[in-house]
């Protein structure tokens, strides 16, 4: 085996034009923990360019060295070598995880990557490696927000934001059992098909009417009981209108809190709520890690059950990342983009 893999990397932040294909060293094993997966495809996530705009570069052993930074906060692919001590897993078995992709732990942009073993679980038996790869950040994120921080009953008018995006249209999937009335967010007619066939029963244009009315013309009174914002920044914000009073709002992107925040959660009686799935690996908490772990093997059951499908956008090699990257960031993407390195190792 080579010592060498091709990788994405970023040396500098930027646009997709700081991405460059390269030849970097082969990760090892760092212990007896560890595992080598062969990367087989990996989602394309909007964590994966705001790293990449924000400096996505770090320091080797605080010399102060810039080193490439490989983005990609998860992974499909095939155990390639295991350590001493992980007995869960063997060489062969098909894979997923989410681990890395920020500035000190390479992520799966790459032809193999090394995974702490306990992180690692089977993915879904049913799905092909580019349909798994779009699932592990979207299937962790929008589960933490419907079933941890959502806490959704029977009857209630639930509002996704984004609902044709990668959270959005799994996120309908896990409310759909629940016996739930859905109204989605789109910015089109294709994305209004697509979540009317997931079950929305309410589908708002955006761009052709207004959020807050067609929510009162739907309901009958302001706003949704539980309004999951998967679009973030400006229109976290404007979801303040959207809630109903004693309602949820539940935000899963970095976004700016609105000036009247404080004054109007309070007089409305609201509850607001956030979802950052990044913490626990980035304060390095074992038990965290180990319960989004579980959750994706949950993931998994609905997968192979027939309950769950993600919808896969586009698959693209390396060459097709910065135009995937950028259709993401600008909305056009319906479910998710993977990259796919299928017969890329050697």
């Amino acid at each position: 085996m080579s010592s060498k893999m091709r990788a994405l990397v970023v040396t500098s932040p930027g646009g997709p034009e700081v991405l460059e294909i390269r030849d970097v060293e082969r990760p090892r094993l760092r212990d007896d923990f560890d595992v080598l997966v062969r990367v087989k495809a990996c989602g394309i996530n909007p964590a994966d360019w705001q790293n990449r705009e924000n400096g996505a570069v770090y320091d080797e052993g605080g010399q102060g060295a810039r080193s490439p930074t490989i983005l990609g906060i998860d992974g499909v692919g095939v155990i390639e070598e295991l350590g001493s001590s992980v007995d869960h897993l063997v060489v062969g078995e098909e894979v997923w995880y989410i681990d890395g992709g920020y500035a000190g732990n390479p992520g799966s942009y790459a032809e193999y990557k090394v995974v702490r073993g306990a992180y690692v679980s089977p993915k879904p038996k049913t799905a092909s490696f580019e349909a798994a790869a779009a699932l592990p950040t979207v299937g962790l994120t929008a589960w933490e927000a419907v079933f941890d921080k959502g806490r959704v009953r029977v009857g209630d008018h639930v509002l996704v934001h984004g609902g044709a995006g990668g959270l959005g249209h799994i996120a309908i999937q896990y409310l759909v059992p629940l016996g739930v009335r859905i109204a989605a967010t789109v910015s089109g007619d294709a994305k209004a098909d697509f979540v009317r066939q997931l079950g929305a029963e309410r589908v708002i244009n955006y761009k052709q009417e207004n959020v807050e009315d067609s929510l009162f013309r739907w309901r009958g009174e302001r706003g949704a009981n539980v309004v999951f914002d998967f679009v973030g920044h400006g229109n976290f914000a404007e979801s303040f209108k959207h809630t109903a009073d004693y309602g949820r709002l539940i935000n899963t992107v970095v976004s700016d809190w609105p000036t009247d925040g404080n004054g109007l959660a309070e007089w409305r009686n609201m509850e607001i709520g956030f979802v950052n799935i990044g913490l626990p690996q980035i304060s390095r908490n074992h038990a965290l890690r180990l319960r989004q772990v579980e959750i994706l093997r949950r993931i998994a059951v609905l997968v192979d059950d027939g309950k769950l499908h993600a919808h896969v956008d586009r698959v693209v090699p390396f060459e097709g990342v910065a135009e995937a990257q950028r259709a993401l960031k600008a909305g056009e993407t319906i479910g998710r983009p993977v990259l796919s390195l299928e017969g890329s190792a050697r």
